[in-house]
């Protein structure tokens, strides 16, 4: 089918008739097709988010994260459009879990993505901070919020990386770790109400 304006092809994808990756060509192909200042604004950023998957896509192997990477792009600038129409729109929820043996790129990958969603807006800086159990464990009570909360605001405006995160689950219960992701969760759990 055929597509003439931006709200077709946002009805297609609430139909099922596109996915997002295809809906997004769609809305690159009617936005080009009708030029203007917008239209060459938007062209520089998509130049400068596809010079930067072009990064990841010359890691090795990775083909599904690769392929996920850009549904997620393709998703956040859907959505982007679908609220610039002033449609219903799916909250960015954008918490990820990368799971793999040592040295298979999740840091990397992390920082890629921290650059695309700085060059989309979706954060404001795209930097990179990466912590571990550490770093966020205090010694004595009251030592871990403080602790959480300083990384938080080191992270505020791009990716708060947690190496094996898992560790901080995995204490008894006088460990600290489960309050840090308490202070963590917190203020998520208020925005989202």
């Amino acid at each position: 089918m055929a597509y003439l304006c931006p709200e077709e092809v946002l009805a297609a994808i609430g139909t099922g008739e596109l996915s997002p990756i295809e809906a997004f060509k769609k809305l690159r192909e009617i936005e080009t097709s009708t030029g203007g200042d917008f239209a060459s604004a938007q062209s520089n950023v998509e130049e400068r988010i596809e010079k930067i998957l072009h990064e990841l896509d010359n890691l090795i192997g990775l083909s599904e994260v690769k392929k996920l990477v850009r549904e997620i792009y393709a998703f956040i600038e859907i959505q982007k459009r679908r609220e610039k129409e002033r449609l219903n729109t799916e909250p960015l929820v954008l918490h990820m879990i990368f799971k793999g043996n040592p040295g298979t790129g999740k840091t990397t990958v992390a920082r890629i993505m921290g650059k695309v969603f700085r060059e989309m807006g979706v954060l404001s800086r795209g930097h990179l901070i990466e912590v571990e159990r550490a770093d966020l464990v205090g010694e004595y009570i009251g030592h871990t919020a403080q602790k959480t909360r300083e990384q938080l605001k080191k992270a505020y405006g791009g990716i708060l990386f947690i190496d094996e995160a898992y560790s901080l689950a995995r204490g008894g219960e006088k460990d600290f770790g489960k309050e840090a992701i308490d202070c963590m969760v917190k203020p998520w759990k208020q925005s989202s109400r």
